[in-house]
């Protein structure tokens, strides 16, 4: 069983097609891709494989983000978390990641 991971890729509210190699790779790569706080591109989402789960969450609150967190620890998922809203809520954010930790699920932040 592979091991699950969560990316975070915060991304500019106003990004188009450009992303880093990095963070079009992790995409590429995810079981689940997660798209919260603002407008959603398809030019990046044109990046999920065709077997990913694509999930818009406006709110993107710990909580509603709880169980794709634990099913990457579990199944080994990898998850991919992009944030695009105007300024990262960094509080959120080491939320997210303090419950990644808590799960055992090695955490990486690209930022583009």
């Amino acid at each position: 069983m592979s091991t699950g991971r969560v990316t975070f890729i915060a991304v500019s509210p106003h990004v188009s097609d450009s992303l880093s190699w990095r963070a079009t790779r992790a995409i590429a790569e995810a079981d689940v891709v997660i798209w919260t706080g603002g407008t959603v591109s398809d030019g990046v989402l044109r990046h999920a494989p065709d077997h990913a789960d694509v999930v818009i969450d406006d709110n993107g609150a710990t909580h509603s983000l709880l169980p794709f967190y634990d099913l990457a620890s579990r199944d080994g998922f990898r998850v991919i978390h992009i944030r695009s809203d105007d300024s990262t809520r960094w509080d959120t954010l080491f939320d997210h990641v303090d419950r990644c930790g808590e799960l055992g699920l090695p955490t990486e932040l690209i930022r583009c």
